[in-house]
């Protein structure tokens, strides 16, 4: 991930010549690997499937921003099945799944550990999920109707360490019927349907905490991950031109950008400095050192906290 390029940073430094084009290369990179992960964000466009926590209010704000596009969002949840272990000598078993790998993990009566990750993106519906867990020994899978065998398995709600040996299942959470919304700020949606009304939460979904009186209690229903929601975020980034790919400006903010390039240049200067050193004068010399030295990147950023807190995600 790179939040600008090096023809766009030599334009704003100034710099012509070509002798420091391998070290922005470099340092490109670094600089917008360090600044993501300071903000809390994704900001490449992504598509992200989430369970969220219900707010008890019709407003839902999102973890990533801008909001791009918003393809399903889901209130009521419809149990699909369940996984257990039945190995004559397991003593211990556990499923997780945390949107991305199904891991199924067996401690036998000799105090084997096993553990078996299934990646969803080889096993895109639930049948094929059911036969690639099925193919590990001592676990199966029982589906409550066939209906269910093609729904997407990267839908599922995550857990993790659930109990799956007897007497006790792991059940396969999906996501029910979806609920119209409009985006109200970049980063916010807005519940349309009234909970209250006739088929406001669609499907057989039992939605609990709701008074039946129009405008009483109408929203997402408070919870902990209990409202699904598939929608695209992000930046377009800044590309030069290479080969068969046109140049372009991307959509990150101008203000972003603008921060990218004086955090780079703080960078860029810092290689030709001792970055422990904190103050140095001129006049009978004399120099400190940091107390504790963070590094050139580390400390470029911390230079422009209060710029990038325009643009730090929120502690939702």
């Amino acid at each position: 991930m790179n939040l600008t390029t090096k023809t766009r940073y030599k334009v704003y430094s100034g710099i012509t010549g070509s002798g420091q084009d391998a070290l922005i290369d470099v340092l490109i990179p670094m600089v917008s690997d360090q600044i993501a992960k300071y903000l809390r964000r994704d900001l490449v466009a992504t598509t992200y499937r989430s369970w969220v926590n219900g707010t008890g209010s019709p407003i839902l704000r999102l973890e990533q921003w801008p909001i791009l596009a918003v393809y399903q969002v889901s209130i009521g949840t419809m149990t699909a099945g369940y996984i257990e272990n039945t190995g004559a000598t397991t003593k211990r078993a556990s499923v997780s799944f945390d949107g991305t790998n199904l891991s199924l993990m067996s401690i036998n009566s000799s105090g084997t550990e096993t553990l078996t990750d299934l990646p969803v993106a080889t096993s895109k519906v639930l049948s094929s999920l059911k036969t690639a867990v099925e193919a590990v020994s001592g676990w199966a899978v029982t589906l409550d109707s066939a209906d269910y065998e093609g729904e997407p398995s990267n839908m599922l709600r995550p857990l993790y360490g659930a109990p799956a040996y007897d007497p006790d299942t792991a059940d396969l959470i999906l996501p029910d019927s979806q609920e119209p919304v409009k985006l109200i700020t970049e980063d916010t949606i807005e519940l349309l349907t009234d909970p209250s009304a006739p088929g406001g939460f669609g499907g057989d979904s039992i939605v609990r905490g709701f008074d039946a009186t129009p405008g009483i209690g109408s929203g997402f229903p408070s919870g902990a991950a209990n409202v699904f929601v598939w929608y695209r975020a992000g930046y377009t980034l800044p590309s030069d031109a290479s080969g068969e790919t046109p140049a372009s400006d991307g959509t990150l903010p101008q203000g972003l950008a603008l921060i990218v390039n004086q955090i780079l240049t703080d960078v860029l200067s810092s290689t030709k400095l001792n970055s422990n050193l904190q103050s140095e004068s001129i006049g009978g010399y004399s120099y400190s050192l940091r107390a504790a030295a963070n590094g050139a990147v580390a400390s470029a950023i911390e230079n422009r906290v209060k710029d990038l807190a325009l643009y730090k995600a929120a502690t939702l």
